[in-house]
């Protein structure tokens, strides 16, 4: 393998190069041609090229019949491994080895983000240096998408499990930094805790209104100064005081709006009206440039200039 990229560089030929797993091993692939890199037999579901595509990351698995902890593991491109690590919880203790990773990505060239399950309503962002082995970054929330520069991660919020939906209201964290939505008046809050974020919920007698339920999915713009998002609210009442759960009570009056949020907190909604539910989760959205937003919905597209 060395003496064909020796040769590829010789004769000024572009490498098509990615990654992928096959029956549990890593497997690179070069101009169309498999080479296995990996023998060991573990359960592995995921392998990614580094940007400079000269190293490769892939995360055990470990199933139960393995008996093992979830490892996430640095090769270069002959598979020879560099470095391998666990990714620890810090945000939410105990302090231990994450015992399910969900995904991984790469954080520029030397940092490697996981993704643990903690529970059905939270997970756990962590982002380790690969030359310290230290975590670098450690997120509580959901939908965790890094900005194309690399330095900042948006997401969802933390939100108690099992709670009513009042108090399971989404909001827009870029690291640990609250941007949206906030009350009028307010700048983005910075919370490094699993403090409960600003109150936008406005309750009269049983009934809140203004809940937030983020569409999944969030896209940051080229220049990494804002996030597009779909931002359903509803109102929701409550069939008695004690209801704490959204079978106990009534949700109503849901209405879309694509949101783009600036990092300063300020946001622009667009109302998407005449639009189902199902129609709203098939949508899908790009942006053309900093400040050109791209929403295709079936063969119909439709732009939108932010500013």
């Amino acid at each position: 393998m060395e003496l064909f990229f020796f040769l590829v560089a010789m004769l000024g030929w572009p490498v098509e190069l990615r990654v992928e797993v096959r029956n549990s091993e890593v497997w690179v692939i070069r101009d169309g041609n498999g080479y296995q890199l990996t023998h060991d037999g573990k359960s592995k579901l995921q392998a990614e090229l580094s940007p400079g595509k000269t190293r490769i990351a892939y995360y055990e698995q470990c199933i139960e019949a393995e008996h093992c902890t979830p490892t996430v593991i640095i090769l270069d491109l002959e598979g020879k491994p560099i470095v391998s690590f666990q990714p620890k919880h810090g945000a939410v203790p105990p302090v231990e080895p994450c015992s399910s990773i969900l995904s991984i990505a790469w954080v520029g060239n030397n940092a490697v983000a996981a993704i643990c399950h903690i529970n059905p309503s939270v997970s756990e962002y962590i982002e380790t240096d690969l030359s310290t082995e230290q975590t670098v970054r450690d997120l509580v929330g959901y939908d965790f998408t890094i900005s194309p520069n690399g330095k900042e991660v948006a997401h969802v919020g933390w939100i108690p499990h099992f709670a009513p939906p009042n108090a399971q209201s989404n909001y827009l964290q870029v690291d640990n930094t609250t941007i949206y939505p906030l009350p009028k008046g307010t700048k983005p809050i910075e919370q490094k805790d699993l403090r409960d974020p600003p109150e936008v919920v406005l309750q009269e007698g049983l009934t809140y209104s203004g809940i937030h339920d983020f569409v999944p999915g969030m896209f940051w713009a080229p220049d990494s100064q804002r996030i597009a998002l779909v931002d359903c609210t509803y109102d929701w009442k409550a069939n008695h005081p004690g209801s704490l759960s959204a079978g106990d009570g009534e949700d109503f009056n849901r209405r879309c709006s694509l949101a783009v949020v600036s990092k300063n907190g300020k946001a622009a909604l667009i109302p998407l009206t005449d639009l189902s539910a199902d129609e709203i989760r098939k949508m899908s959205m790009s942006w053309t440039s900093p400040h050109q937003l791209s929403l295709r919905m079936g063969n119909v597209t439709k732009a939108f200039t932010v500013r």
